[in-house]
């Protein structure tokens, strides 16, 4: 081999080892877990589960470092993650696109307002808007195809977040896959502790008063958690929980659903 044709094949390998670096440098931690560090400082910043998402700050201040999150998140080679990991980014991407999603939009009253459909106005859930594997995604594709035939887990109800009042809240931090059953099972808790799940008893009639969560995805409860009554007594704190009979009927209502944005205007 001539030195010429030395130094040009030298040069191949160094370029290809090059491209080799950078493309593992584009995916977060490329073989493990994603790094969720700037998730957990947007959220620190323009989060409380008290007031909801400062969605103006937001988009005043970081809302360049959010769409950088989004792209970040987008390369990610999910099945290198192992399963609780992979429940941990679904969540995750899921959330974050949503913040994105009313952030682009910001101001706005709803993020319904956002759907092209003037009556049910809920395809902004169905639209492709979500970077991922080098295209698009939506938000529906992920809670439907991803997380909930993926995992069947009712708990993650309690841990997507649609970006309305009505919905539980979100956490305060990233979901990862080492803590993310202790997370969700602290995401239902804190729900059913809170005002939007109460029980009603009057004489001998139960009345449990609930989310319309539990209406929209009632076979998700009955397949995977056992029934609502029973998942619901499982996370109750034990103030509401005693007043649930063990045995007999308990009537289940519905409360009507805010879709109002949990918007923090600080």
């Amino acid at each position: 081999m001539t030195a010429t044709r030395t130094g040009l094949l030298l040069l191949a390998l160094a370029a290809a080892s090059s491209g080799v670096c950078l493309a593992a440098e584009a995916s977060p931690r490329a073989g493990g877990e994603p790094d969720y560090a700037e998730w957990d400082r947007l959220l620190a910043a323009y989060y409380d589960p008290a007031h909801g998402f400062d969605y103006g700050g937001l988009k005043a201040r970081d809302s360049a470092a959010l769409q950088k999150l989004r792209a970040a998140l987008g390369t990610v080679n999910v099945s290198a993650l192992d399963r609780d990991q992979q429940l941990a980014f679904w969540i995750n991407l899921y959330n974050v696109n949503t913040v994105a999603r009313v952030v682009e939009g910001y101001p706005v009253a709803s993020i319904r307002d956002l759907s092209s459909d003037p009556i049910i106005r809920l395809n902004v859930f169905s639209k492709e808007t979500v970077p991922f594997g080098g295209g698009k995604i939506s938000l529906n594709t992920i809670e439907n195809d991803k997380v909930r035939e993926g995992f069947h887990d009712p708990r993650i109800h309690f841990a997507l977040n649609c970006a309305a009042k009505s919905c539980p809240p979100l956490r305060g931090e990233a979901f990862v896959g080492a803590r993310v059953g202790a997370q969700l099972d602290d995401q239902v808790r804190k729900f059913m502790a809170g005002p939007a799940t109460r029980v009603e008893a009057k004489g001998g009639d139960v009345t449990l008063h609930v989310t319309k969560i539990f209406d929209w995805f009632e076979k998700d409860f009955d397949r995977w958690g056992g029934g609502v009554v029973a998942f619901v007594r499982k996370y109750l704190p034990s103030e509401k929980a005693r007043l649930l009979p063990a045995k007999g009927e308990v009537d289940v209502e519905h409360d009507d659903y805010d879709w109002a944005l949990n918007d923090w205007k600080r």
